[in-house]
C-alpha cells in the first residue's frame, strides 16, 4: 500500500476507535443500548467513507482479477470463522455461561464478520496469493 496521508490514517484510526468504544461500552457498561449502537454506526461511517475516498484517490490497489480473488477468499474465510463463532455462541447460551441478547449477538456477529473479512483480505494481499 505504500504511502498514505496522515489525514487518512487518523480518520481510519478514529473509525476503528469509535467502533471498539461502542463494542466495549455495550459489553462492559450498563448504558442505554442506543448509545453504543450510535457510536458503532458513527465509527463505521467514518471508516467506510475514508476507505471510499482512498479508493477514489487511487491510494489503494486497483481492482483486478487477483485482488477480486483475494477479496473473495477473505470473505469466504470470514464466513467460515463466523459460522464457528455462531456455534460457540450457541454452546455459550446452551450452557448458560453468559446471558446473550439478540442485539448483542447480532452486533458481535456483524462486527466480527466485518473485521475478519478485512483482516483476511489484508493477509492474503500481503501474502500475494491464497495458495
Amino acid at each position: 500500500m505504500g504511502y498514505m496521508k496522515k489525514e487518512y490514517k487518523y480518520r481510519l484510526a478514529l473509525g476503528v476507535v469509535l467502533i471498539l468504544a461502542g463494542i466495549l461500552s455495550a459489553a462492559f457498561f450498563e448504558v442505554n443500548t442506543s448509545i453504543p449502537i450510535f457510536v458503532i454506526t458513527m465509527g463505521s461511517v467514518i471508516f467506510v467513507i475514508t476507505a471510499f475516498r482512498l479508493f477514489k484517490n487511487g491510494e489503494l490497489p486497483d481492482s483486478d482479477e487477483r485482488t477480486k480473488k483475494l477479496a473473495a477468499y477473505g470473505i469466504t474465510y470470514s464466513w467460515l470463522l463466523t459460522l464457528m463463532l455462531i456455534a460457540v455462541l450457541f454452546w455459550v447460551e446452551y450452557f448458560k455461561l453468559i446471558e446473550l441478547t439478540t442485539e448483542g449477538t447480532l452486533g458481535v456477529l456483524l462486527i466480527f464478520m466485518s473485521i475478519s473479512a478485512n483482516v483476511f483480505r489484508w493477509y492474503f494481499m500481503r501474502k500475494s496469493d491464497v495458495e
